[in-house]
């Protein structure tokens, strides 16, 4: 461009005339000189269209690294997700990075929701005039949430305040999706092999159960397994067990003692033939004619309640009668009980669960293997090493218990009272039947007698275990042998299984997956209306410094920002009701500028158009 006059002076870039018209001295100290801005392009050189790559590509892949980030998260978690907890230090770094994780997917779609938003705010100053304090507003309504409260921003920018709104309430994610990774405590299980109480009959178990005669024979239990069978007896319940740990389980086997009970009559049948002597000596052709013996006939029964013997001319064999009826033992209603118990040798297999230290002793099988068929006279003498091997002390002692438990008559006086008989060569105290949950079975009490003289009503058959006297005697000799089991008297290595809690990570992906699912869906509508605008504008554009400068270079402006080139937020009324719109400046034809003015001076943009 030629100069406006051939002074060489005038029209130096570098230099600038003093007011008196004097060169200054280039060397003098108070020289003043002044750079003018270079000139990048041709002010012939008209404005460039286009919307470039680097905006739509830079919204693009903020959206797809958020999106990325996103499936980081979800599959990061789900790497945790049912996994034990080693540490505090693991999981504090689990939570850092959840929340580093969801930080990034926040700041890449804020930061795709910002650009469209950037292009949304142009496209709006190129269709309307809006007031300068509502311009304001729109370029800082993404980073302070106050200019929200302008009207003029709610009249002439709604989509824009949608997007603003929307960039606003996307860093929630980074509230909710950290939190769906939480910790619980549920139980672990881990098999090892440990030692654990068993039941073993060898001389060094039941040997503290004994009280020695005068010559080494067993005269009578100790006090102790008196004691143990007395609790046994009373509460119809095995006895507290020893747990290996708090929560544990296992399987068990073991060798011990039980009873078999089966009426009279079965009894019979199963050992005719068979011959019987009592202690004196005297043979019974019939286990009928040892019965007569040593209970009774129905003559010398009939006030009789319940009567219970251990005969000697049978081993270890409890004899008991009870005179009421029980239609789950007899279908006769009027028929007493008449019961043949021995003892045998059994396999026990039980199932034994502790939950918080608490015992559950379930049986898995009982099975009878032999009876006992020793002498008492050789049970007495089992304490010498010398003794046959197959007589065990312990049974001895487990027979002299339950002998003395059974062994005594309750008959009903002519006055109705109930009167309890012992016989009189029983070598210990015992506790009486009543004092057990046997008493409980109706084989007892449900009798004419008892119910007229003794009691109006039914008894309660809680306590008697199985609901027959029958049962409930091989049931308390069962739970006696599993009581054992507390004495921990023996040991014996199995496998446990040990069950502790312990913390585990619990994702919940559904809330994880939502969050970032609608952060995701909204981002790219968002997106999707910032390329709307970048189509209307025609051009990319920013709220940089540079962009503001370039786009109000108009004379009006200078006049407006007379007295407010200081820039303060604090608009007069006057200067923030002027209405200002992006477009181009009316006046010459040959150059057309595009900037920031006034409805006097600013038309439409048209897009395609040079512009200088």
């Amino acid at each position: 461009m030629a100069p406006l006059n051939g002074d060489h002076a005038e029209n130096n870039p570098i230099l600038v005339q003093s007011p008196d018209h004097q060169a200054p001295d280039r060397k003098a100290p108070d020289a003043q000189t002044y750079a003018s801005p270079p000139s990048v392009r041709d002010e012939n050189t008209p404005a460039a269209w286009g919307v470039g790559w680097r905006c739509p590509t830079l919204m693009v892949a903020f959206v797809v690294c958020g999106a990325m980030f996103s499936m980081g998260h979800h599959l990061y978690y789900r790497s945790l997700d049912n996994t034990l907890v080693h540490s505090v230090d693991q999981q504090t770094w689990a939570i850092r990075i959840g929340t580093g994780f969801a930080f990034l997917v926040k700041s890449f779609l804020v930061s795709a929701v910002g650009i469209a938003a950037v292009q949304q705010m142009w496209a709006t100053l190129h269709r309307k005039f809006v007031k300068l304090r509502g311009i304001d507003s729109m370029f800082a309504v993404l980073t302070s949430p106050i200019a929200l409260l302008s009207p003029d921003l709610w009249v002439c920018a709604k989509t824009l305040i949608l997007l603003a709104v929307i960039s606003w309430l996307i860093p929630l994610t980074a509230i909710v999706t950290p939190a769906t990774l939480s910790i619980n405590l549920l139980p672990t299980t881990n098999i090892t092999q440990l030692r654990v109480p068993t039941v073993n009959f060898v001389r060094s178990f039941w040997l503290p159960w004994v009280t020695y005669g005068g010559a080494g024979f067993i005269s009578s239990p100790s006090a102790d397994i008196s004691r143990l069978f007395t609790a046994i007896s009373s509460s119809a319940e095995v006895l507290p067990i020893s747990a290996p740990f708090p929560n544990s389980s296992y399987t068990l086997e073991f060798w011990g003692p039980s009873y078999k009970c089966q009426r009279l009559s079965e009894a019979i049948v199963e050992m005719q033939g068979m011959t019987f002597t009592d202690y004196l000596d005297n043979e019974y052709s019939s286990l009928q004619r040892l019965w007569e013996h040593d209970i009774g006939t129905p003559t010398n029964l009939s006030r009789v309640v319940y009567t219970g013997t251990a005969t000697t001319a049978l081993n270890n064999t409890l004899f008991v009668y009870a005179a009421g009826s029980n239609p789950l033992w007899n279908e006769n209603a009027t028929q007493p009980t008449e019961l043949v118990c021995q003892l045998w040798n059994t396999s026990y297999v039980v199932d034994m669960q502790f939950i918080n230290g608490v015992h559950s002793l379930t049986p898995v099988s009982t099975e009878l293997v032999a009876p006992s068929n020793w002498s008492s006279s050789s049970g007495s003498y089992s304490t010498f090493r010398t003794q046959d091997p197959t007589v065990n002390g312990g049974y001895y002692v487990m027979h002299m218990l339950f002998s003395g438990l059974v062994q005594r008559t309750m008959s009903l006086s002519a006055t109705g009272s109930l009167s309890n008989f012992l016989p009189s060569n029983l070598p210990f105290n015992t506790m009486s039947i009543m004092q057990t949950g046997l008493f409980s079975c109706p084989d007892l009490w449900n009798g004419t007698n008892y119910q007229m003289f003794v009691l109006s009503g039914n008894q309660s058959t809680t306590l008697c275990r199985n609901k027959t006297l029958a049962r409930a005697i091989e049931d308390l000799s069962h739970n006696f042998t599993y009581s054992l089991l507390s004495l921990n008297a023996a040991n014996t290595s199995i496998p446990v299984t040990i069950s502790s809690p312990q913390n585990f990570y619990t994702y919940d992906s559904r809330n994880l997956l939502a969050a970032y699912m609608s952060a995701l869906g909204v981002t790219v509508v968002c997106v999707i209306v910032g390329f709307f605008a970048l189509r209307e504008n025609g051009v990319s554009q920013s709220t940089s410094f540079s962009s503001v400068l370039m786009t109000t270079r108009n004379p009006e402006l200078d006049d407006l920002a007379k007295g407010h080139c200081l820039g303060s937020d604090q608009l007069s009324k006057e200067i923030g009701d002027v209405q200002l719109r992006f477009g181009e400046i009316e006046g010459s034809e040959q150059y057309k500028r595009a900037a920031f003015g006034t409805k006097e001076s600013v038309t439409t943009l048209s897009k395609g158009k040079e512009y200088y």
